[in-house]
């Protein structure tokens, strides 16, 4: 019961520092963004138990200085094109990490801070340059991903009983994910019909979401199980490190941009 409030907790509190940083823009959420990299980056170098541990602190204190410089001075637009760009840099390095994890080397170092820079960064950059509805659509990608999750834990608390990968994440079960997904799709159109100014097509653009974080918990769930730990960090009590919170976001924020891109 003592950890169902903690996570009850510091989930509202993390929920609510995300809105406050979108609504009070930039530079705060771009700030937001660059500390996410920093203690993801150092989670996973810490996970990986690497010799040169020690001079992993360089990669996330360099991956945020990026952000701040490319979010300050400006970066090109970031039109349709850049984002694929971008998005097949980052499934490649991920495919470097799932390739490399279990060696322990500098190239898995390197290709998971890439994997976990490279989608927060170009968040940062398309919200500084957005200038139509922006807090609408980031609003709409992260209530998504809140709302599944919620949606998906309780239906599998209650109902769940055949797990969708029992050898890499036992706990998260085939009822809780159908459910999961029904119910966000439900609110999500209510939302849209009452709340937000946002896209006709938001349907879709949820069910893409929904698929991709879906992708980035199991993906970080493998990870942990490579490596036999069960969280992250202890950074946020009652939910584990920065990267158990936001596994879902990693591999959603790129398709997610990409096609608001496509049907703004």
């Amino acid at each position: 019961m003592a950890n169902l409030s903690l996570r009850i907790i510091f989930g509202l509190l993390y929920v609510v520092i995300i809105v406050a940083s979108t609504f009070l823009g930039t530079p705060y959420f771009e700030l937001l963004m660059a500390l996410s990299v920093f203690f993801s980056v150092k989670e996973m170098a810490q996970l990986s138990q690497n010799k040169t541990i020690q001079y992993i602190w360089y990669i996330p204190l360099l991956l945020c200085f990026s952000i701040i410089l490319f979010t300050v001075f400006g970066a090109q637009k970031l039109d349709l094109c850049k984002l694929i760009f971008i998005w097949i840099i980052q499934m490649t390095s991920l495919f470097v990490s799932y390739t490399s994890l279990r060696k322990r080397s500098k190239i898995n170092n390197v290709s998971t801070s890439i994997y976990l820079f490279l989608p927060l960064m170009a968040l940062a950059i398309w919200f500084n340059q957005s200038q139509t509805n922006s807090f609408e659509y980031l609003l709409l990608y992260f209530i998504t991903i809140w709302i599944y999750d919620s949606m998906a834990y309780l239906v599998g608390k209650k109902f769940g009983k055949r797990p969708v990968f029992p050898k890499v994440s036992p706990k998260k079960t085939i009822e809780g994910t159908i459910g999961g997904i029904i119910l966000t799709i439900i609110i999500i159109f209510l939302i849209k019909r009452h709340l937000l100014d946002i896209p006709e097509n938001v349907v879709l653009i949820s069910l893409v979401v929904i698929f991709f974080g879906i992708f980035g918990d199991f993906v970080e769930s493998y990870m942990k199980r490579k490596l036999s730990i069960k969280d992250s960090g202890n950074l946020i009590p009652g939910h584990g490190g920065i990267l158990d919170r936001m596994d879902s976001i990693y591999l959603s924020v790129l398709p997610y941009l990409i096609l608001i891109s496509l049907f703004r």
